[in-house]
């Protein structure tokens, strides 16, 4: 399924890979554990351990979307909102501190785009992102011109995001929407390690988070077909623990 459920009527919610987030709270301790979930799924992340100097950080880091997490049963996110939206207008997602319907609404006029209740799991931060995204994305398309598609090069792999085309050395190499999906995520994010959580979430979904062999298997079949030499790859790297990165062969080497 590529872009609607089964349905055809639900546009599904495509993983964040490498969007830049910060997350404001009282203290790094809970800052970082925001962080460590966050990353797991694909997400860059900056810690704000300072609410006096939330602002400032929005300014010298330019976070693509931030989170309030104060991490305390009494605090003021809506003050903080108020602080922060005043310096930028990227998406504000609030992890409320009472859980009121008038904490929510506090927060809603400060200027936050989306509420969660306290102590919320960071897998319903992670899907409310990815829902306000959605919505930017199809607004952008309804109110603009249609744009080229996005040619991608990574050392002599040529990625052409539009016609879904892959060449390397001025050769086609054909790939199934599978195959081609795993690429285009690597190579949208060239010499970054991108976790094997986020990469199978992109590809396949989220309900398939656990199926780390579906991955190893894709993995496999793109390095037959890219790879000089496919048992000591050079494009496709993977670094263990943690994920995958496509690398040119050059940076691959150093």
């Amino acid at each position: 399924m590529d872009g609607y459920h089964q349905n055809g009527l639900c546009k599904e919610l495509p993983p964040l890979v490498g969007l830049k987030v910060a997350i404001i709270s009282h203290g790094l301790e809970r800052s970082y554990d925001r962080a460590r979930g966050l990353e797991e799924m694909g997400y860059r992340i900056v810690a704000c351990g300072d609410i006096a100097g939330a602002a400032e950080t929005v300014e010298t880091t330019s976070p693509e979307a931030i989170i309030i997490d104060l991490g305390r049963d009494v605090g003021f996110p809506a003050e903080v909102a108020t602080r922060i939206r005043e310096s930028t207008n990227v998406p504000i997602l609030v992890v409320g501190c009472a859980g009121t319907h008038a904490e929510l609404l506090r927060c809603f006029e400060a200027g936050a785009d989306d509420y969660c209740r306290p102590r919320c799991p960071t897998d319903e931060i992670d899907l409310r992102l990815r829902a306000i995204f959605r919505r930017a994305l199809a607004g952008a398309g309804q109110n603009s011109a249609e744009t080229p598609s996005a040619v991608l090069h990574v050392g002599d792999i040529e990625v052409d995001s539009g016609r879904q085309t892959v060449r390397k050395r001025g050769i086609s190499v054909p790939l199934s929407p599978t195959e081609f999906r795993l690429l285009l995520t690597l190579a949208e994010h060239p010499g970054e390690v991108i976790p094997s959580k986020a990469l199978i979430a992109r590809v396949w979904g989220n309900q398939y988070s656990g199926e780390s062999h579906y991955l190893r298997l894709y993995i496999r079949y793109l390095r037959q077909k890219l790879e000089d030499d496919p048992s000591n790859p050079r494009y496709i790297v993977n670094r263990w623990g943690t994920g995958y990165t496509l690398e040119s062969p050059a940076r691959a080497v150093a």
